[in-house]
């Protein structure tokens, strides 16, 4: 029987990519038969369960068949492996699934190492995924390695990383009624989260301010939080924009459905990411993305003046394509309609759980034949832990907020007078 195990983080108000795709794939295992659990550690920064109880998600996920565990981050590194070990022993998976904290992939290796089958999944082409492919993807720790876009897949060759690895794209659910062109008042939104490290908040801020400066008709959404969002939104204020952008902080799921039926537009000018879910999200209901052409699955995903629009990093350059956008209605319904039959066709929810189900019974199947049970795996000594990345202990480092939080306004500020200077020069940022 396959029993599928995922351990991920807990925290307040998450609206990122990788939590929604695996809330998505396990509920939807769990309502096709599937035994799953989800062993949720708890950030510092959430409110601890003595204090407010359990979640309401995890109420949910129970009524939705899905077994919950849950424990607060530990002191160090190695509690948390030692934590997440407890939770495979007493659970017993199958599969197991960890996914982004280096606890987990430490314990999926440890378990590995016992003949558990595990994937590890690349959500983002990022230093932190090709240390933990590093540290924990070699054949002795028994991972199956999993890539959200061919561009992971390929710089995965490009690393001589030879182990066997598998394209599995998100998927999305197409509304049956897509957006339509207006432009009175021409939408555009931002989903995620608001921060300058990725996402690059104020190239956003700036190109949306760009934009609504210049026409009246345009209005702009974001939908998300994060460390940014103040000096964002006390640069809307300055420019006396407040009516025309709007910050609605984080959203359940059926409300930015909501939001994107209501918008023309996607803006994204991240600096690296895997596949994005709102881009998915948005181009599933014809919203034409406005995004930077980085090395992600975003150039599989956007073909410019086809599926949407590329641009650079220079805030003016991508005003003006929302503008552009907003004055061509022919434009935008080609862009519009190809978005849309792009992600029906290619990344839709039902084909990426076909590829998922499929990988899973696989590695179930590996589990059935082993010659002997990995439990229970030892968790006093963990080979895994050895000669890992510093930067997986770097989050048990004790904060130091004053500081933190004034590095990430200088950075935020830094990038806003950058970007002034090189537009009043007259250059491409």
């Amino acid at each position: 029987m396959l029993r599928v195990a995922f351990a991920h983080y807990c925290q307040a108000n998450d609206i990122s990519g990788v939590t929604i795709w695996v809330l998505g794939l396990a509920r939807r295992l769990a309502s096709d038969g599937v035994s799953v659990a989800i062993h949720f550690v708890i950030a510092p920064s959430s409110p601890s369960l003595e204090q407010c109880g359990e979640p309401p998600l995890f109420k949910e996920l129970r009524q939705q068949g899905i077994e919950v565990f849950s424990a607060p981050r530990r002191r160090c590194l190695k509690e948390d492996v030692q934590e997440t070990l407890a939770f495979l022993n007493q659970w017993q998976p199958t599969v197991f699934l960890p996914q982004c904290k280096p606890a987990h992939y430490a314990a999926a290796a440890q378990a590995g190492l016992r003949g558990l089958p595990w994937a590890l999944t690349l959500h983002s082409d990022d230093p932190d995924y090709w240390a933990t492919v590093e540290a924990f993807g070699g054949a002795s720790y028994g991972s199956s390695l999993v890539c959200v876009s061919r561009h992971i897949h390929d710089e995965l060759n490009r690393r001589r990383i030879e182990r066997p690895a598998s394209v599995i794209p998100y998927g999305v659910s197409v509304p049956l009624t897509p957006t339509e062109f207006r432009n009175d008042p021409f939408q555009v939104v931002f989903s995620g989260r608001i921060w300058e490290h990725q996402k690059r908040a104020s190239l956003v801020i700036q190109t949306l301010i760009r934009a609504c400066g210049a026409r009246d008709t345009i209005r702009a959404t974001l939908i998300g939080d994060g460390y940014a969002r103040e000096a964002c939104e006390r640069q809307v204020a300055e420019a006396g924009l407040t009516e025309a952008i709007t910050f609605t902080g984080p959203l359940p799921p059926s409300q930015v459905q909501a939001r994107l039926l209501e918008a023309q537009a996607i803006l994204l000018m991240s600096d690296f990411e895997g596949l994005p879910i709102a881009l998915l999200e948005a181009m599933a209901t014809g919203v034409v993305p406005v995004v930077r052409p980085i090395p992600s699955g975003i150039p599989e995903l956007v073909d410019h003046e086809r599926t949407g629009l590329l641009v650079s990093e220079d805030p003016a350059e991508a005003a003006l394509a929302l503008l552009r956008l907003a004055d061509d209605p022919g434009l935008w319904q080609r862009c519009s309609t190809a978005a849309r039959d792009l992600v029906a066709g290619h990344y839709s929810a039902d084909e990426s759980y076909r590829q998922w189900r499929q990988l899973l019974e696989g590695l179930g199947r590996q589990f059935s034949d082993a010659p002997s049970n990995p439990y229970p795996i030892d968790s006093l000594r963990i080979d895994s832990l050895r000669r890992i990345a510093p930067s997986f202990h770097q989050e048990y480092k004790p904060p130091k907020a004053r500081i933190a939080t004034l590095r990430q306004t200088l950075r935020t500020t830094i990038a806003r007078v950058k970007h002034r200077i090189k537009a009043t020069l007259g250059r491409p940022a």
